[in-house]
Formats: C-alpha cells, structure tokens, sequence
C-alpha cells in the first residue's frame, strides 16, 4: 500500500495508477484543507478513485477514525472534492466561529479562485496565456488583501504600449474569476461585501469601436509588414486572418489539423470544416474553401504539432506542451503594421471588415456571409437554410485573393 501526501490537481490526480497490491492512499496537502483532525484522503485502486475525509480526535487517551466518503473521481473534481471536505469538516468540528474565523485570517489565495474557476468552468486554450500571467503577477496575493491598485500595476504596461484593448483582457480575467468564485464558493462567502477589485472601465477603451475596412491603397504596404515579420508562423497566421475573414482568435489561432478535410463534391479542394459548437454561430457547422494560397501557408506547419494547425512556443499548459497563439500575442506585430501603413486607426477585427466590404463593393453580388459563417437573417433563414453555399464560397475567396494581388502589384 502506497501512503503519500502532496497538493492534489486534476492533473496529477488524473496520471494516478494502482502501485500496490489492493489499493493505495494519498492525503492532499493543500493549505485549504489543513483543518485540526481532518484530512482529504484519496483512495486509489485498480478501477476507481474515491475521495473521502478522514477524521481522528484522541478520546480518553484513545485514538478515535471517522470515515466520510465524498465521491468518485472524475465525476468529482478535486476542486469539488475540497469543498465537499470544507463543508464535512465544518460539521464535524465543534467551534464553527473558530473554523471560519481560521479560514477568514488564513485567506484564500487569487490562485486558489483561478484553480476553483478552472475546476468548475474551464479555461479555454485561447485563454491560458492570460490565466498564466495573471497567476504568475498576482495569483500569491490573498483575495481579501487584492486592491485596485495591484490590478491597476499588472495591466499599466499594456496601457503604456497604447493596447487597450489587451489591457481591458487582463482587467476581465480577474473580474470574471473573482464574481464566478463569489457566486459559486463557499470559501468565499468573507469577500461578499469587499468590492470586485477589477470591476470598472478602463479610461478611453471601448468595447466595441467603430470598425473600418482596409482602404484599397492600404493593402499593398499592410501585406509588405506582414511578409517582413521575423516570426514567420505569426506573418503566416496574419496572411490567414486577412485572407479567409474568420475569427482570429477563437477559430484560426484554434485550428485543428483533423478539420482540414476533402470533400467528393468538390474534388482536388481542400476545406477547413469547424463541426458544431466551435464556431461562434454554435448550433451551426461552417465550413471555409482554402484556395492553394491558404493551403501552401497551412502546409508549412506540418510535422510541427499533431493536433493544433499553429502553436506558441511561449503559451504552454501545465505539461509544457504548446497551446495556440492568444490576443496577446500580436501586439508587437499590429504596432508595426500600423507605423508602417501609416495610421494608427485600424487593428485585427479590420482584417474582417475588409473583406466583407471590399467584395461587397465588387458589384458582383457577393454575399460575405456565406463565407464568414454568420446566421443570416430571417427567421425561415435560421430554422431551414441548411446550405454550405460551398460554390460561392470558392467563387468569392477566390476573388478576394485575386484582389489582393492585384493590389500588390500596383
């Protein structure tokens, strides 16, 4: 029988194998549940994982065991686990006031909230970037001792960059972790009357700015920044954002190599098909022509990652292995695209805008929509066009990337 103790994460509580004969015990070392008598057990054996709470109290000179069963992993997450343990212990020991008092001045940490949102909610792969630094500036911090002012000096040196909106992204993350964890944990019932301290506007952000195309002469030196870019898999991710109009972030940076499929309607074409609930329309699949342009640029990334298209060498998950590029990630890329074009009066969400607008002004009757995945409107649209529109979508991508051509060449 194997008997250890060590911080419990889904991680590590996951990679947990039967090492003995018949089972084997863990103890989580957790300050959170370092209460008098009491200790989270996890119980390994060789079909299930089972947490319990263990109780002893010395009763007349005698050793007394108390035996809580708290449930099965997975269906239990450790971060359940631990508030289920709380909850147990609270009834079992007999100076409540004391206990919460304890837990008042012991102070839950910003991390322990950013592991109980994660539990519960999920981090999605776009968003770890952030969630990691927001742990490594302030994630040591006591949530009753986070101000303002701590928040304030973790996003000023977005701020000093001109990136708003990256800095309005790091603000979010911890207003999102910290109303989650006063809604949803027990161990945050003492911060209930201690406002949000990430819980106001940024000064001369704007959520959602007027967007505005590309105008025709600013394509040529746009392209010119972006084929001068040093990191080649961000220049080629930025020739992907203007050329296909889908959503950078949440849809190319997260592409899959087993969404790049044929299709026998269309043969010798290549398609970018996102099932149901990744695209933004969630009900709906979506499916993207990649012409030889987009197909040379994705084929480029082969033998580099066996599941996601593109992936950051500095966006990294608890195991090290590499994640997708985030917002943040083309600041430095954007600034320089914006000295060199000459105007600071554009960002990524132009890329979109300008095709949509450019093909519509190509008197053609072009319908972008199509192409960029959105619900059309009507509701006999929503509820009955079932339609991929796959024809128009080679028609128009095809002639969204002769434009921009042509643009180069002048």
């Amino acid at each position: 029988m194997v008997k250890n103790s060590f911080e419990f994460t889904p991680s590590t509580v996951n990679s947990l194998k039967l090492q003995g004969n018949k089972q084997d015990i863990y103890y989580d070392s957790h300050k959170k549940t370092a209460i008098p008598n009491c200790r989270l057990q996890l119980v390994v054996g060789s079909k299930s994982k089972t947490y319990y709470l263990v109780f002893r109290k010395n009763v007349n000179g005698k050793s007394s065991k108390r035996l809580i069963k708290l449930g099965s992993h997975p269906t239990l997450t450790v971060s359940l686990a631990r508030d289920k343990f709380l909850i147990e212990a609270m009834n079992i020991v007999t100076d409540q006031d004391k206990f919460l008092s304890m837990k008042k001045n012991d102070g839950i940490t910003l991390n322990e909230m950013i592991d109980f949102y994660d539990d519960r909610k999920g981090i999605k792969d776009y968003d770890k970037f952030l969630f990691n630094e927001v742990r490594n500036k302030l994630g040591a911090i006591q949530a009753n001792k986070l101000s303002r002012y701590d928040v304030q000096d973790f996003y000023e040196p977005q701020i000093k960059n001109g990136n708003l909106h990256s800095a309005n992204s790091r603000r979010e993350v911890i207003q999102r972790v910290w109303n989650y964890n006063i809604d949803k944990n027990r161990q945050c019932e003492f911060l209930e009357d201690k406002k949000n301290p990430a819980s106001w506007k940024i000064e001369g952000f704007s959520k959602n700015p007027s967007i505005r195309k590309i105008e025709k002469y600013q394509i040529k030196p746009l392209m010119e920044a972006i084929y001068n870019e040093k990191n080649k898999d961000k220049s080629d991710l930025l020739k992907l954002f203007f050329l296909l109009g889908q959503h950078p972030y949440t849809e190319i940076c997260q592409m899959r190599w087993d969404q790049i499929q044929d299709d026998s309607e269309y043969p010798n074409t290549k398609w970018w098909v996102m099932e149901e609930g990744f695209h933004k329309v969630k009900s709906l699949r979506h499916t993207v022509y990649l012409n030889h342009v987009a197909m040379k640029i994705i084929n480029r990334q082969k033998g580099k990652h066996d599941t996601y298209v593109f992936t950051s060498k500095s966006n990294l998950d608890k195991e090290g292995n590499r994640l997708p590029y985030t917002k943040s990630s083309f600041t430095k890329q954007m600034k320089r695209i914006k000295e060199h074009i000459g105007t600071q009066d554009i960002d990524i969400r132009c890329f979109r805008a300008s095709l949509t607008t450019h093909l519509r002004e190509m008197g053609k009757g072009y319908e972008p929509s199509y192409l960029l995945g959105q619900a059309l409107p009507g509701i006999s649209n929503r509820v009955y066009t079932r339609s991929e529109f796959k024809s128009q979508k080679i028609e128009m991508t095809n002639a969204w990337t002769k434009f921009i051509e042509d643009c180069c060449k002048s």
